[in-house]
């Protein structure tokens, strides 16, 4: 008696999961379930299609709230049937929703404890959804905020490698921002083997400076591994330099414009605060430069491959200026790649690129702090007058 109930109660769940598919298109199919990408593999309701066919074009289907679905999801999990195990696999087949996506193969890992069979399912339905996501919803629930990157999750998880072409199509969009969880899955699952895919994006004409930051972020850590790293990493100093000559003829400019105009330097401090722009020295595109230097000192106990790539670079770098403030870092860059060559225990893991420039700035500065600390004790020890 127990058996039948049980096989009812299923049953009754498989009806009214499979009748109101969640989040459905009223189209009795799941977005671009026409298009063959990222098809069910051992759909049984054909490619992408919703059990029952097709429903009608543009019909209005009043949808189960996605609680309520979540529900009864999370009880098949607890029934833990074989039954149980079923519906819930035969759900990916039919559901537009990466939360539910997540549930079930969370249920199923329950179930099976340990990786379940329907792997392949999971992964399957996660890609199509990612490809041809459901239109997005008037008033957005939490969950509907969640569903990509739940999607992401799974194939993160599973370190699914046979997404990454597709990846890599999507990673940068029409208007040149970043796709965030293409480039996580990239960075994380796919290692050293998504440089490639990544410099694609990277020198692209249509990505956008902040795109290309962060392309840069995830790329400079394969400096050691990856040929391509050290190449943008050359090609990126190189175009600092020329940023900073641009920079250094628009600034003279504006003085020239200033002194004509009899503006003087309002108030001895160039117009910048903080002292004619002093302490300012690391930013801009010089600050730009430096880092890439300091990136090729930075780590501790690498291998004798990674130095040897990190020289290399660094020799690219050093024929790019003849800037002595540059030779000075790139010299001291080389002492500490020797260093790390043949460590000791004194060697640190810390390393720091001292600009000379910056250098001077900060003793420009504390000379004049110096020179008003003077100044305020004289006036203050100055008799009164008479």
């Amino acid at each position: 008696m127990n058996r039948i109930l049980s096989l009812l109660f299923v049953t009754t769940l498989t009806y009214a999961l499979c009748a109101q598919p969640g989040r459905g298109q009223g189209q009795g199919q799941r977005p671009g379930g026409d298009r063959g990408q990222g098809q069910r593999p051992g759909g049984g309701f054909g490619q992408g299609q919703r059990p029952g066919g097709d429903r009608g074009q543009g019909e209005t289907r009043r949808m189960m709230p996605s609680s309520l679905r979540l529900g009864l999801l999370e009880t098949l999990g607890r029934i833990a049937s074989n039954e149980a195990e079923g519906v819930l696999a035969g759900t990916l087949r039919v559901t537009a929703s990466g939360v539910e996506v997540a549930l079930i193969d969370r249920m199923l890992t329950d179930i099976a404890q340990g990786e379940h069979r329907y792997k392949n399912e999971v992964l399957g339905a996660a890609r199509d959804l990612i490809l041809n996501p459901p239109p997005a919803p008037d008033v957005p629930t939490s969950s509907d905020r969640r569903a990509t990157s739940e999607l992401w999750s799974i194939l993160r998880r599973y370190k699914d490698t046979t997404f990454a072409e597709k990846a890599g199509e999507i990673l940068i969009s029409e208007d040149g921002n970043l796709n965030g969880e293409a480039l996580r899955y990239l960075r994380e699952v796919m290692a050293e083997g998504a440089v490639p895919v990544l410099a694609a994006s990277y020198y692209s004409p249509d990505v956008s400076d902040r795109a290309k930051g962060e392309l840069w972020g995830v790329i400079n850590d394969h400096i050691d591994d990856h040929p391509a790293a050290g190449q943008i990493l050359v090609e990126r100093f190189k175009e600092s330099l020329v940023k900073m000559d641009e920079e250094e003829a628009a600034r003279a400019q504006r003085e020239a414009d200033r002194a004509a105009g009899g503006e003087g330097d309002k108030g001895g401090r160039g117009g910048r605060g903080g002292f004619g722009g002093f302490g300012r020295g690391g930013g801009g595109s010089r600050g730009t430069a430096v880092r890439e230097l300091q990136r090729l000192g930075e780590g501790n106990d690498l291998s004798a491959e990674a130095i040897t790539n990190r020289r290399s670079i660094l020799t690219s770098v050093k024929s790019a200026t003849s800037d002595p403030d540059f030779q000075t870092m790139i010299a001291s860059v080389e002492t500490r790649l020797d260093e790390l060559a043949s460590p000791t225990e004194k060697t640190s893991s810390r390393f720091r690129v001292e600009d000379p420039k910056t250098a001077a700035q900060r003793e420009e500065m504390r000379k004049r702090f110096e020179g008003f600390r003077n100044r305020g004790k004289e006036g203050g020890n100055t008799p009164p007058g008479k």
